[in-house]
Formats: C-alpha cells, sequence, structure tokens
C-alpha cells in the first residue's frame, strides 16, 4: 500500500506541475498523459530509423525542417552535424566520386590522358569564338589578395601543367596569374582591374589588361 500511495502522490505532483505551468500546452490540457508526447518524440529518430520513415521524407516538412523551427522558436541549439542520414547512393542527382584502390591505367601512347569537357561553351548561341574547356575540371574562383602571392601563382602553374583554366576571382588580375594558365576573368561589382579613377566600368583598361 505504501509504494501505491508514493506513486499517487506523485502523480498528483506531476498534475500540479502540469496545470501550472504555462511553457508547454500539451501538458496544460492534457497533464499526466501529455508527457507522453514527449516520450515518443524523443525515441522518434530510432522508430522512424527502422520502422516507419527518415527524417527528410516526410511533406510538407521533413522531421528536419520541423526541429530546426521548433529549437529556433524556442532559443534552442538549431545547429546541425555537416553529415547527412540520405542514402546518396541510391537517390537520384546525387553525384559522388569515389577513391579507387586500383585504378583505370592510363594509355600508353597518350601519358597526360586529357579529360576535356563535353560542353563547347558558346555554341548553342553560335559564337564566333566558342570554345571547348581542355579539362572538365578546373580552379575555382580565389582572389589574389584573399590567398598570398605565392598561392596564387602556386595554382597558376598547377593550371598551366594540368591544362585546366584557372578563375581569378573578383580581385582582379595580377601578376601573379600570369604563369603559363589560361585564364576567366572574372569581374564583379568592383570592376578590380577594369575600372576609371569613379569606380565605374572603364572599356579601355579593360582592352589593355587583356
Amino acid at each position: 500500500m505504501t509504494w501505491i500511495w508514493i506513486i499517487l502522490a506523485f502523480l498528483g505532483l506531476v498534475l500540479v506541475y502540469d496545470l501550472c505551468q504555462k511553457k508547454h500546452a500539451i501538458l496544460r490540457n492534457f497533464p499526466i498523459i501529455g508527457h507522453f508526447r514527449y516520450i515518443l518524440e524523443a525515441i522518434g529518430p530510432e522508430l522512424r530509423q527502422y520502422i516507419v520513415t527518415d527524417n527528410d521524407e516526410e511533406r510538407p516538412f521533413t522531421r528536419d525542417q520541423r526541429r530546426w523551427i521548433y529549437a529556433t522558436s524556442k532559443k534552442q541549439n538549431e545547429y546541425f552535424g555537416f553529415g547527412t542520414d540520405n542514402d546518396l547512393e541510391q537517390t537520384p542527382n546525387y553525384i559522388l566520386i569515389k577513391h579507387s584502390s586500383f585504378p583505370l591505367n592510363r594509355p600508353i601512347n597518350s601519358p597526360d590522358y586529357p579529360i576535356p569537357c563535353a560542353k563547347v561553351l558558346g555554341q548553342h548561341r553560335n559564337r564566333r569564338r566558342a570554345f571547348r574547356m581542355p579539362s572538365v575540371v578546373n580552379a575555382s574562383a580565389m582572389s589574389y589578395g584573399s590567398l598570398s602571392a605565392a598561392a596564387t601563382e602556386a595554382i597558376n602553374r598547377g593550371c598551366a601543367l594540368s591544362g585546366a583554366l584557372h578563375n581569378t576571382g573578383e580581385g582582379g588580375v595580377s601578376r601573379h596569374h600570369q604563369h603559363g594558365a589560361d585564364l576567366i576573368w572574372q569581374i564583379g561589382t568592383g570592376y578590380f582591374g577594369c575600372r576609371n579613377r569613379d569606380g565605374g566600368f572603364d572599356l579601355s583598361v579593360f582592352r589593355d589588361t587583356i
């Protein structure tokens, strides 16, 4: 009998707490039994993983999206890890590039083994100077200034050896970009390398740089 009274007293305290607290509407409307909702929510990832659905399958908003909204609205930790629970190998529209312990041997008659880009830039609109990029892998935009002179030069020399294109970034073309690789001159809103004293675009300066 003692344990029964202890359990009833405990449930009575929980009942009073649920009715008096103002943080959770579920507990206020459904005292005691409302706690099962949070218990099921806590073990929900395991249930969905092995029984029901994944965290990104529900619609219109996935469990991951709703969890972020709930945490943000309550000023809790809303950060997610960089990992993923998606099945990337079985889901379409994901491109996976894996290393190979036994890669394909290069052809003996072609030690460089170039992999040109499949798309011809300018071909769709019949541009007079349409061209195919010699490499499918190129160096993306990293401006000199954000990178050191040595780093910029090293990237350019590496692109020259591999036949890749080197994107200058919005910082403009510097002497450290001029070590043999073909360049993609990225012109941003600052017009670095092709602007006048007022900061606007200057065609003559642009031509001189080219």
